[in-house]
């Protein structure tokens, strides 16, 4: 039997190639090889930031919740063939005209929450300073981004770009495994620049930033 001896990462690469290979092909896999390959990621501590569909919107429309004084409720394009509903705790940083036309980035495999009684599909994400979130911006794609483009991380080699752009879990993956919980903490903006543990979050080989925030938590 081979051994992996390699480092961590690498391991959870080679275990996650395994197992998006054998979505497409079970009935070709040895028995209980899935089974143990999708047991050691659950058990994982840490996922790859590929695990998560994060894409390029913009802001098709945005409305007070009827219930709550904290939350937008939005509509956001995502290049799909609606806007998704999101709901948002944004009042208390931007008004309703700020938000038209904005761009932003959506996680967009999260499972549907329920926020104050609205159905919310996906999370906007934005960079905060001071431990009060004194100050809160959109994380903003590069300029020449599409909507419905998808944020990857800036590679440093050839093997590292094919690993950053495996396909995303499923919502009810992310949900079951709790991966957002452990991908968002690595999320931070660095000398204004988004990244995740420390490399750069990009689109089609451009950096996202927030517009001033230089250094500060993403959620």
């Amino acid at each position: 039997m081979m051994m992996i001896t390699s480092s961590p990462k690498t391991f959870r690469m080679v275990l996650s190639t395994l197992l998006v290979a054998s979505r497409g092909c079970r009935a070709f896999v040895l028995p209980g090889v899935v089974a143990r390959v999708e047991r050691r990621l659950s058990s994982e501590s840490d996922y790859p930031f590929s695990a998560m569909d994060i894409r390029v919107g913009k802001f098709v429309s945005a409305r007070e919740h009827p219930d709550s004084e904290k939350l937008f409720v939005e509509d956001i394009d995502l290049g799909e063939d609606e806007p998704r509903q999101i709901v948002s705790g944004l009042r208390a940083y931007y008004t309703l005209e700020d938000l038209e036309d904005q761009r932003c980035l959506v996680v967009a495999n999260l499972p549907k929450a329920k926020l104050a009684g609205v159905d919310s599909f996906g999370m906007v994400l934005c960079g905060s300073e001071g431990d009060d979130k004194a100050k809160v911006e959109f994380l903003e794609p590069p300029a020449t981004a599409d909507l419905g483009d998808r944020v990857l991380l800036a590679p440093d080699d050839e093997e590292e770009e094919a690993a950053a752009a495996g396909p995303p879990l499923t919502s009810n993956q992310v949900k079951k495994k709790k991966v957002w919980t452990k991908i968002q903490p690595k999320l931070a903006i660095v000398d204004g620049v988004a990244t995740f543990d420390g490399t750069p979050l990009n689109v089609n080989g451009e950096p996202c930033s927030p517009k001033t925030i230089q250094n500060g938590p993403i959620s």
